[in-house]
């Protein structure tokens, strides 16, 4: 078999999705107020501090720190020539950002009269721990983010001031002491830019792949509004997964996939060898953490070698970041491979064990079609219904790896990983309680399959045909006998598959100081998968899903015993749960249209649905983003971005008591976020932002955002 033809049925293996086949023929607008464009003067903005914090520590615990750029260069050669070889696994993916586990409280503001005004924040998971977002208010300021702009809006004066405008997708703010920070998005390199290999002293091949993205840091003072003041940016080569702001601490996290022989960039500067660590023993990624001091302008970069991460949870001193595998065409490969072994003569079973603890697949691959085309096509069906019938016994299971990192300033220390069964799902999987650490996951076992599929003869007769021969006015008719080309007998064709059985759902605990798993509550649901989780004191609410919609109460109290306490079954399901005081719980979720839910969590062995509100037809991106809802404790509200046949606004519910009221609809086209600030709401859409009284819901005006 060539070496094209190997990849190619690597790469197709790895694009089918849960059904994996080796196939195998044997050979045999516009506004009226100032427009600021971001520039950066040319005199240095920023310091960059690249404090070892922990890499040396990393030494002794058997991870590859790497001492040049060459050693890098060569273990990506090595490891690009393998993936090449036996297609492992590569994943891409978009942003996805932890869904809020805590009741966000109004912030204090002091107003420039003296007084304090209630503010809401952004619905965050951890408290102090902030996400990014397309919307940021202060009390003094309202900033809102749409594709390439910034506006930035006065609260007391009801104005635009300015608005910023970006080459770049804007990707989220933040917003802190006076600073906002912008992360923006570039579009793909057209094509692969070459790395400098003077400026590295190596011959090392280094390049930046094609289509890349790139990620951008711009932080200004927004002392005075009008004119904000560029302090510094960051850049970084590779798109964003995701962010989190923990007091003055930015923590940027990029990928960028190991598919050449690349390497991280910040600032237009390589990463120093010495911080960049190899976690995984076949990564595929870079996973790039920027720590950035937004006052100072400091920053520290370090980079580790890992699987691809799609979700990240964040404490005030923690960072997990969750990479979730299935299994891959190189497992079912190999344990037919195993199998197969033992009904080969000894010989070739050498041979092929060799390549195999070698890695050489390919060589492994050209023995067996060797060995297996010499046989005849009755002796290749025999073997492979005996082997087929062994493989089918191997069970095996989706892992997600959990990456901890212990964060301290600028300072990021790789503590370890540890693993788990199953995949991470929903944003609402994961928590920190106490010294332990607890996750939802969904379990989908594989098998392997082995399909034998003779190819059939197809058997051309022979024929004949009639000749006319004339010479001058004399013809003469004669018979041709037309006797087919002798065909070679077709070799047969199999396909190694990984097939989907059904899906179960688990909790693990996890002990944060040893990185272990302590306790675990396995076989949730039966073909059910989680929707959303929340954690309330000590109790663990799980939402699975299939034709009704069971809602698990969870003892964690004893961590290395998490046990049901009870279920509910309702119809529809809930995407999204929020506490609310007084033992609720409010779940967003779907049932023929939009479904908002009340529970009564007061007694967890004996739940109730206390009231429900159905909006049909609707859909909110409450559903997809926890940023989009609004909660107001004072006054008992819950604010949610709803679009309804064409039509988009506000759903405003009061949750008084134990039930749930439709207070009203607010029309808003466009409406992506709720604000509020002191006694005044503000509904928010790309082009322009609503103000009313929160109380009696009267609109008090419009600011345009553009024409």
């Amino acid at each position: 078999m060539s070496r094209n033809l190997m990849v190619f049925i690597a790469v197709l293996a790895l694009l089918v999705g849960t059904l994996i086949p080796l196939t195998i023929t044997l050979n045999v607008k516009v506004s009226e107020s100032p427009q600021v464009t971001p520039q950066v003067s040319s005199k240095p903005l920023l310091t960059h501090t690249q404090p070892l914090g922990g890499i040396t520590e990393l030494v002794g615990s058997g991870l590859t720190i790497f001492k040049s750029y060459e050693d890098i260069a060569e273990f990506l050669r090595n490891l690009t020539s393998l993936t090449t070889l036996v297609g492992l696994p590569r994943t891409y993916g978009v942003e996805v950002v932890p869904i809020t586990t805590v009741v966000p409280t109004p912030t204090p503001v002091t107003t420039l009269k003296g007084g304090v005004v209630r503010v809401s924040g952004t619905n965050v998971q951890v408290v102090g721990v902030d996400e990014p977002d397309l919307v940021k208010c202060d009390g003094r300021l309202l900033i809102i983010a749409s594709d390439s702009k910034v506006s930035i809006v006065s609260i007391n004066e009801k104005k635009l001031l300015t608005t910023l405008n970006f080459n770049d997708y804007v990707k989220g703010l933040y917003l802190y002491n006076n600073t906002l920070v912008v992360i923006t998005e570039s579009r793909p390199t057209i094509r692969p830019l070459p790395i400098n290999d003077l400026e590295l002293g190596c011959r090392c091949g280094f390049i930046v792949p094609e289509g890349t993205v790139n990620t951008s840091v711009y932080v200004y003072s927004v002392l005075s509004p009008e004119v904000p003041e560029l302090k510094f940016k960051v850049w970084v080569v590779g798109p964003t997964l995701t962010s989190r702001l923990n007091g003055r601490y930015l923590y940027l996290i990029t990928t960028l996939p190991i598919i050449t022989p690349t390497i991280p960039i910040v600032n237009d500067v390589v990463v120093s060898p010495e911080n960049i660590v190899r976690v995984d023993k076949y990564p595929s990624t870079y996973t790039t953490i920027t720590s950035i001091d937004v006052l100072s302008g400091n920053y520290s970069t370090y980079s580790f070698m890992t699987g691809y991460s799609s979700w990240l949870y964040m404490s005030p001193k923690n960072l997990y970041l969750v990479s979730s595998t299935t299994p891959s065409y190189v497992d079912a490969y190999v344990t037919f491979t195993k199998v197969l072994i033992k009904y080969l003569p000894q010989d070739i079973a050498s041979k092929v064990i060799s390549k195999l603890d070698l890695g050489d697949f390919s060589g492994c691959v050209e023995l067996l079609i060797d060995y297996l085309s010499s046989l005849s096509l009755d002796r290749v069906k025999e073997l492979f219904s005996r082997v087929g019938d062994e493989v089918s016994k191997v069970v095996f299971n989706e892992v997600s790896k959990f990456y901890v990192f212990l964060v301290n300033g600028t300072s990021v220390v790789f503590r370890g990983s540890f693993e788990v069964d199953g995949r991470v799902l929903d944003q609402f999987s994961m928590e920190e309680l106490g010294n332990y650490f607890i996750v939802a996951t969904t379990s989908t076992n594989y098998i392997v399959k082995v399909v034998y599929q003779p190819t059939p003869i197809v058997v051309t007769p022979t024929t004949t045909a009639k000749v006319v021969e004339c010479f001058r006015d004399r013809c003469v008719e004669k018979v041709l006998t037309i006797t087919p080309t002798p065909q070679e007998v077709p070799k047969p064709t199999f396909y190694v598959m990984l097939q989907s059985l059904t899906t179960e759902n688990n909790v693990f605990t996890v002990d944060i100081i040893n990185l272990r798993v302590v306790g675990s509550l396995r076989g949730l649901a039966e073909g059910e998968r989680v929707y959303s989780a929340r954690l309330l004191m000590n109790t663990f609410y799980l939402v699975t899903y299939r034709s009704v919609d069971p809602l698990y109460a969870i003892d964690v109290s004893d961590p290395t015993k998490p046990k049901v306490l009870g279920y509910l079954k309702i119809p529809g399901f809930s995407e999204y749960l929020h506490p609310l005081p007084n033992n609720k719980l409010l779940g967003i979720g779907v049932e023929d249209g939009l479904k908002i839910s009340l529970f009564d969590v007061s007694d967890p062995n004996n739940m109730s649905e206390l009231s429900k509100i159905r909006v049909e037809g609707a859909w909110s991106p409450a559903l997809q983003d926890h940023h989009a809802v609004t909660i107001d404790l004072d006054n008992e509200l819950v604010l949610i971005p709803v679009s309804i046949r064409g039509s988009s606004g506000v759903t405003v519910v009061s949750y008084s008591g134990s039930s749930l009221t439709l207070k009203k609809f607010i029309g808003h086209e466009g409406v992506f976020r709720t604000v509020y600030v002191g006694d005044e709401l503000y509904t928010i859409s790309p082009k322009s932002i609503k103000v009313f009284n929160i109380r009696t819901l009267d609109k008090l005006c419009e600011v345009m955002l553009s024409g």
